[in-house]
């Protein structure tokens, strides 16, 4: 039983650490986009676009630029929040 509870111990700690290395700099070089929406219990609508740019700057550094864009739209009129936001990472 020992065996198994230390088993399962590694085995989260490995899946933590590898998403926690998940960087746009790993990507290679191009555009990429994504979009995810879903409804949670309270019939809020929740939407995030996001859009990834990666590059080689004039040194030759590897570098990505995110454009982010969150939508939250709770049930009800006139009452939805949008925020966006960019980063570049090297």
């Amino acid at each position: 039983m020992k065996k198994l509870f230390a088993l399962c111990g590694v085995s989260l700690a490995a899946l933590t650490l590898s998403a926690c290395t998940d960087s746009p700099t790993s990507l290679p070089p191009g555009h990429y986009e994504s979009k995810t929406s879903s409804v949670d219990a309270n019939d809020t609508g929740h939407s995030r676009e996001t859009s990834t740019d990666v590059y080689y700057d004039a040194n030759g550094n590897k570098k990505a630029t995110v454009n982010q864009k969150t939508t939250t739209d709770p049930k009800g009129l006139f009452n939805k929040s949008t925020s966006e936001s960019t980063e570049t990472v090297q």
